[in-house]
């Protein structure tokens, strides 16, 4: 799977945006416009369900990052789920696991939002 599929539900105040395929400089710029959107109507609660992501970039990463930063100055976060192994560790040698809470469950995430 080359391209990124990018699902979205609402669960009350809380977006779902469902991730299947690669994540990297050709589609995180849709991600990008995809969280951004959310983020300037005011939906500022996102989780982003990552169980279908083979594959993780810099640009990637820089793009979850960025929305984290955007989210959490309007009164909401951005956290991640049901990451891969191969994507956790990508996040875990370059630091990021730290900046983002990250849980294996939509439950655990949703809990405090």
């Amino acid at each position: 799977m080359s391209e990124l599929q990018i699902k979205h539900t609402e669960q009350g105040s809380i977006v779902v945006v469902q991730l299947a395929g690669k994540l990297d400089a050709k589609t995180a710029p849709r991600l990008n416009e995809t969280l951004k959107g959310f983020i300037g109507t005011g939906k500022t609660k996102i989780i982003c369900e990552m169980a279908g992501v083979t594959y993780i970039a810099s640009a990637g990463i820089g793009t979850l990052k960025a929305n984290l930063v955007d989210a959490k100055k309007n009164g909401g976060d951005l956290r991640l789920v049901a990451l891969q192994k191969e994507v956790q560790d990508v996040f875990d040698v370059l630091g990021f696991s730290k900046l983002f809470v990250i849980t294996p469950d939509l439950k655990s995430a949703a809990s405090g939002m």
